[in-house]
């Protein structure tokens, strides 16, 4: 993979805005400024023609608007894959604000770009067509997407590069961008997002199952009666059918997903709300579950199809690669004891454990709003004929600074993976810490803040 100078003072071979006005409005002491952005869909096929829509929104405080054309830009990647940037009166948005050009992106198929559901890939007419479409979302597409954003915002200003904040798997699409564009970057901040460029996806979900395993002790050891209410309700789901209102089926398995929210700031209390107020009691004295509890656990439904179906994708570096439905099959193999659930091998002081950021295959039949996608998904679990994400050999000699927050406990990221590439990046910077979970970034804006006076020299965190 070859590192490419797009930073020159040249202008743009043409500007890729979408023709129009561009709406702009004022709110809670931000200036916001909405662009939407025709680009190719593939970017290196330079005899396709098909186009998607990108979105992005730029922010700036109100009391700077009048300077904005002479500050920085700074682009935000969001967690995922498949979800949409966050509100532009988010904490941390408000704060660099007040010192950059803040855009928030909506990547590639998702928010109000071009929206990859069900219904757009319903047009296809084969699972094949469906799969070949998927493979333009990934890091590589959604980096150069913001390469010609960049170009076409930046092309009248002095400084043509602009600085990148990564959130999760944000922080793997600036290193995807610190591999291919090194020369359009002024500075990157990495929030529990650093890639495993070095490690299998084997080695990364024994280490995320594991870390499943030990947030739900910490979970029982907080809410110990849990123990009996979360088996009571998988119980429940093993010897009834229940289904939700889009036709969704509840099964033990989907319900241990809510292992997934005790990553995040909150998230146990969350789920223990749930196990109180999980069933009803009827007239007839009989116990069924609470439209209360049928209803958030609808709220899975809403997952994009892209978060699911290329999760385990954007780990496959290069051709050769194929993920093959790697969390399920650990599952089935090495997890087995530890997170099936079964009757007959029901005791009563064996807890359930809740999974983590993992995707299954099973979820093509439980999840409704996903049935429909099945054969593509298998498509690609099977592909291996992916393009580079990274370039080892770039990213050791880069010149770029970059600022990394790392949580120790993080249970989406594997930590001594990140830890392995973050050692390999030239120059960049990182602070490892306990205070915060993976939602840090979302919970607490002096993280950013840490990482700024990290990169301006404002404050020393020790170099490994």
């Amino acid at each position: 993979m070859t590192s490419s100078n797009s930073s020159d003072s040249s202008p743009p071979k043409r500007s890729y805005l979408h023709p129009g006005p561009i709406e702009s409005f004022v709110a809670n002491g931000l200036k916001t400024f909405d662009y939407y952005f025709d680009l190719p869909l593939n970017h290196t096929d330079q005899s396709s023609k098909q186009t998607i829509v990108v979105f992005a929104r730029r922010v700036v405080a109100v009391e700077r608007q009048d300077d904005a054309e002479k500050m920085p830009w700074l682009v935000f990647f969001q967690g995922g894959p498949g979800f949409q940037a966050p509100d532009y009166n988010t904490a941390w948005v408000k704060m660099a604000a007040k010192k950059y050009n803040v855009l928030l992106l909506d990547q590639r198929g998702t928010g109000l770009s071009t929206p990859m559901t069900v219904q757009r890939l319903s047009q296809f007419k084969t699972p094949q067509e469906q799969a070949d479409y998927f493979m333009y979302f990934r890091a590589d597409s959604i980096v150069r997407d913001s390469e010609l954003i960049r170009e076409t915002l930046l092309a009248n200003y002095s400084e043509k590069k602009w600085s990148l904040l990564g959130q999760s798997f944000g922080g793997f699409c600036i290193t995807t961008y610190l591999s291919l564009f090194p020369a359009s970057v002024t500075a990157a901040y990495i929030t529990g997002g650093i890639p495993p460029v070095f490690d299998s996806l084997e080695t990364v979900y024994r280490k995320t199952f594991k870390s499943a395993i030990e947030h739900t002790e910490r979970y029982y050891k907080r809410f110990p009666m849990d123990i009996k209410r979360v088996k009571k309700i998988m119980k429940y789901l093993a010897t009834n059918e229940v289904r939700l209102p889009t036709g969704g089926i509840l099964t033990p398995r989907r319900f241990q997903q809510l292992g997934l929210s005790l990553g995040l700031s909150g998230g146990m209390d969350r789920i223990h709300s749930l196990c109180l107020q999980a069933f009803v009691t009827l007239s007839d004295g009989k116990e069924e579950l609470s439209s209360l509890f049928l209803t958030e656990m609808e709220s899975q439904e809403q997952t994009p199809p892209i978060y699911v179906i290329l999760h385990e994708a954007i780990y496959n570096d290069g051709p050769g690669v194929a993920s093959n439905w790697t969390a399920s099959r650990l599952l089935k193999e090495e997890f087995k004891s530890t997170f099936e659930y079964s009757l007959e091998k029901d005791t009563s002081d064996k807890p359930v454990y809740f999974t983590g950021e993992h995707m299954f295959d099973w979820m093509l039949d439980d999840y409704a709003s996903l049935q429909p996608l099945k054969e593509c998904a298998e498509i690609l679990a099977k592909c291996n004929t992916w393009p580079k994400l990274y370039d080892p050999e770039v990213l050791a000699k880069n010149t770029v600074p970059v600022a990394a927050a790392m949580y120790y406990d993080d249970m989406f990221v594997a930590r001594e993976c990140s830890e392995k590439t973050a050692s390999r990046i030239q120059g960049l910077r990182l602070w490892i810490t306990n205070e915060y979970m993976h939602s840090g970034l979302r919970d607490n804006e002096a993280i950013l803040s840490k990482l700024f006076q990290i990169i301006s020299g404002e404050t020393d965190v020790p170099v490994s």
